[in-house]
């Protein structure tokens, strides 16, 4: 029997290049209008970019205002090094409506989060929560671009990586499509485009996959 990781490389149609619950019955309108703004999260500052940001943490309470050792991954301090904050919205400050990115191993959580959320009467609602890197945005024609995330499989020992997109469909982000998988093999790093006949079956895997192994919360 064909396993996983063999199945996903014939089905894309892999190439190696040098250079990471059923879909719903009706999927998220495609808002897209093609301009993608690429995101690198490093955690290597040690000052956030707005002072709001601080705040917002303090808000949350997923961090100790009177921690200071960068370290310490199960009681992390309020830090950039820690905790990366983005606008959500293009019309609204970012502290009504807000995307987290926080770092791997933070709680003791092995793999990078992101986690949207919204003020609602004065009081911040977590709207959505993943297990995924923001990679990039893409312009739409609502207030809230797209979401560009990486995902990680680990499939018969190889890592695997699946870049999908999510869109908001007024209520919170839902995912759209897979783009793009990724991994390393003997011949060094690889990525291919999910072929266009192919998106629909390919991102219906994927989907069901990320939601079975609790990385789409």
């Amino acid at each position: 029997m064909m396993n996983k990781f063999a199945y996903i490389l014939l089905i894309v149609g892999l190439s190696s290049c040098t250079g990471e619950e059923d879909l719903p019955v009706k999927k998220p309108i495609n808002n897209a209008i093609g301009e993608i703004t690429g995101i690198e999260t490093l955690f290597d500052s040690d000052a956030f970019v707005d002072p709001k940001h601080v705040a917002l943490l303090k808000e949350l309470k997923i961090c100790s205002e009177f921690q200071k050792d960068t370290s310490d991954y199960m009681k992390p301090a309020c830090s950039p090094r820690f905790f990366k904050l983005f606008p959500m919205r293009d019309d609204a400050p970012v502290e009504n409506a807000f995307l987290l990115q926080i770092k791997s191993k933070v709680g003791g959580i092995k793999l990078r989060r992101l986690v949207t959320f919204v003020r609602e009467k004065g009081e911040l609602i977590k709207i959505n929560a993943f297990v995924a890197n923001l990679i990039g945005t893409r312009k739409s024609t609502t207030h809230y671009p797209d979401l560009i995330l990486r995902f990680n499989d680990n499939i018969d020992g190889d890592v695997i990586f699946y870049n999908c997109i999510f869109t908001w469909n007024g209520k919170s982000y839902k995912f759209l499509s897979a783009e793009t998988i990724e991994g390393h093999d003997s011949q060094g790093p690889w990525r291919q485009r999910i072929k266009a006949e192919l998106k629909d079956s390919v991102s219906n895997d994927i989907y069901k996959s990320l939601v079975k192994n609790e990385m789409i919360l």
